[in-house]
């Protein structure tokens, strides 16, 4: 048996960022995961002989500023990118709008379809990123305790509610009402034009069983706004794809004195003397821990890795539910050239940043009523991102990588599985591109095709959900997973969660990782 103070279960990016923290602080580290490489949803893989794409993910949280200043990755030679224009909405008449982060420049697109918008956008960035703000400095420290609260905890909540009331009345006001409100009326409360609401309510929903109507979607858009000032996603990565990242954090981690290993999947994790004593691999090994982070969806540690008997039923009851309904698929294309869109201009500036698919709010509600049956939807929404136009090294001089998300794609499915829609799928997304890049699948010379059943089978994504969890108000803050445990503890001393299914949640920001880490260095040293 193997001693190790601290074990992390789960080299994604969160728990990459863990590791790294701690090793930092001269913690002994060992960091498991069961994949072959490091990364997580945060990987760069050769898919095609030549042609790499980011496997799940093509675009960063962005990364937390304070994670970037913990492990000063400012300091090394990762090169972030964030491509500009950020966004290219498509309209089936051949309409688009190109979101960029001049705000000028983005009122002179919309100008194009709304001069009315195009008048109204600055004031609406400026208001979502003033608000956006604060829900960034809520989402960048641990929630509060509902129990005890103590001297810091109030010194911060009085500083955020200092913060809270600078904003003034009106702002405060829409605080308050967008955050249950639906995102549908939200947008439709500032814009006019189909073609940009719906490319803000894409980004609110994206990743989640919800549509524009639902309710709460509005409180969605909040959250992205919080980690990320574009309304529409600035789609930041880094050259080298997230897997360039993934490989640096875990050098960071390993140069501080983390083991990192891979190929080791761990099976359980046993307690003693009611507190955590170990993980067990796969394998039979065991490595006893002062403590453990799980971070893993927090679902699946909790419920398949913990012994049933040392949770209290109550606690195991609502954990059960928990929802993570993935609804996300994403499919990776190696092109023979770079694919034309004759909305676009002649050149490949749009093709810098993402496309989007989502004509309409009517469009998004329409693709997201198949989920409510169980079923896929015939015509999805689509993110596409040609990340080779901006990062050569990712494919063969003169060729291109395309990589898609599609929504909706329910992980279960009514009396049909994924294994016989899989085709399907690919025949849905297809006849959507084409028609706005005619010709797209003579380009083609070779695909990935990962539906929600294998993200949940190959990544431990369970119900296949891309964030570990819903973002729902019920799902968020002090409720992340559960309410009373959103500090990344667990009824098991020595057991904590530090995925994004905890606060503040995804995506690929590493801040759960880092605020789980801060958590564990603190306990230790009370330990001690």
């Amino acid at each position: 048996m193997i001693a190790a103070p601290v074990v992390v279960i789960g080299a994604g990016l969160n728990g990459l960022v863990a590791a790294a923290t701690l090793a930092l602080r001269k913690v002994p580290v060992v960091l498991l995961d069961q994949r072959p490489v490091v990364g997580g949803a945060a990987i760069t893989t050769e898919f095609v002989p030549g042609f790499r794409a980011p496997t799940l993910s093509h675009s960063l949280g962005p990364v937390a500023r304070e994670v970037i200043r913990t492990l000063r990755l400012d300091r090394t030679d990762l090169e972030f990118l964030t491509p500009d224009p950020a966004l290219t909405t498509l309209a089936s008449d051949g309409r688009a709008i190109v979101f960029h982060r001049d705000p000028v420049l983005t009122a002179a697109s919309i100008s194009g379809v709304s001069t009315d918008d195009a008048g109204r956008w600055s004031e609406f960035l400026s208001t979502a990123q003033r608000l956006g703000r604060l829900l960034g400095a809520l989402a960048s420290q641990p929630p509060p305790s509902i129990d005890e609260i103590s001297a810091h905890e109030w010194w911060k909540l009085f500083m955020l509610g200092r913060q809270a009331r600078a904003l003034g009345r009106r702002d405060l006001t829409r605080l308050v009402r967008w955050m249950p409100m639906a995102v549908a009326d939200l947008t439709g409360e500032w814009f006019q034009d189909e073609l940009v609401q719906g490319a803000i309510a894409a980004h609110a929903i994206f990743g989640h069983a919800a549509g524009p109507w639902s309710a709460g979607t509005g409180g969605m858009l909040l959250q992205r706004l919080g980690s990320d000032p574009m309304p529409v996603g600035s789609g930041a990565t880094v050259r080298g794809g997230p897997g360039a990242l993934s490989d640096l954090v875990g050098r960071i981690a390993t140069h501080a004195g983390a083991q990192v290993r891979t190929a080791a999947r761990v099976v359980r994790i046993t307690t003693k003397d009611g507190r955590v004593g170990s993980v067990v691999l796969e394998n039979g090994e065991e490595i006893r821990a002062h403590a453990v982070i799980a971070a893993v969806n927090p679902k699946h540690a909790l419920l398949h890795l913990v012994e049933p008997a040392v949770l209290p039923p109550s606690f195991t009851e609502r954990m059960s539910h928990y929802r993570t309904r993935g609804v996300t698929a994403k499919i990776n294309f190696a092109l023979d050239r770079l694919p034309t869109f004759p909305a676009l201009s002649v050149d490949s500036v749009p093709l810098r940043g993402r496309l989007l698919i989502a004509p309409s709010l009517e469009y998004l509600e329409r693709a997201f009523d198949a989920t409510k049956y169980g079923q896929m939807s015939a015509a999805p929404w689509l993110e596409i991102a040609v990340p080779s136009v901006i990062d050569p090294s990712l494919a063969p001089e003169g060729k291109h990588v395309m990589s898609v998300y599609v929504h909706f794609t329910p992980r279960h499915l009514r009396a049909t599985t994924w294994s016989d829609q899989r085709e399907n799928l690919v025949r849905a997304v297809m006849g959507i591109v084409n028609e706005h890049a005619p010709g797209l699948a003579e380009l083609i010379v070779g695909r990935q095709v990962l539906t929600p059943e294998d993200l949940e089978q190959r990544w431990e994504l369970t119900g296949g959900h891309v964030f570990h969890g819903e973002h729902a108000l019920d799902q968020s803050w002090m409720a992340r997973p559960l309410l009373g445990w959103a500090q990344y503890g667990t009824p098991v001393p020595g057991l904590y969660l530090g995925s994004a299914g905890v606060h503040p949640g995804g995506g690929l920001t590493g801040l759960p990782g880092l605020l789980a880490a801060r958590r564990v260095a603190q306990d230790l040293r009370r330990r001690q």
